[in-house]
């Protein structure tokens, strides 16, 4: 086996060991630990902080030609999703109608 399969593998195993910790740490720590506020305040705000990062990291930025209207696509259609999620409280339908949203923009302006 070269010496990059070994990386792999001991790469993997690693990936695979600090995903088992994390997944088993609410089992193994002591149950004052899991009560702290700090740790409660962390919980509380980790699903937002996915988000945030997950929608910034999707956005298109701009770099000439069209990229200026793929990101108004973009923030038009997370608008829509905002004001449907806070109106319906449906995120199945907040998903659909950003899909939607998103794809007729872009269908309308030829980019898709």
């Amino acid at each position: 086996m070269t010496a990059q399969a070994w990386q792999w593998w001991l790469t993997v195993l690693l990936m695979g060991s600090v995903t088992f910790a994390l997944r088993a740490a609410p089992l193994m720590l002591p149950k004052s630990w899991l009560k702290a506020k700090l740790l409660q305040d962390v919980n509380a705000a980790l699903p937002l902080v996915v988000l945030v990062l997950l929608i910034l990291s999707g956005l298109s930025l701009p770099d000439g030609g069209q990229g200026g209207l793929r990101l108004a696509a973009e923030l038009a259609a997370l608008l829509a999703v905002l004001g449907i999620h806070a109106w319906r409280r449906n995120m199945l339908l907040s998903l659909a109608t950003g899909i939607g949203v998103l794809n007729g923009i872009l269908w309308w302006a030829g980019l898709l």
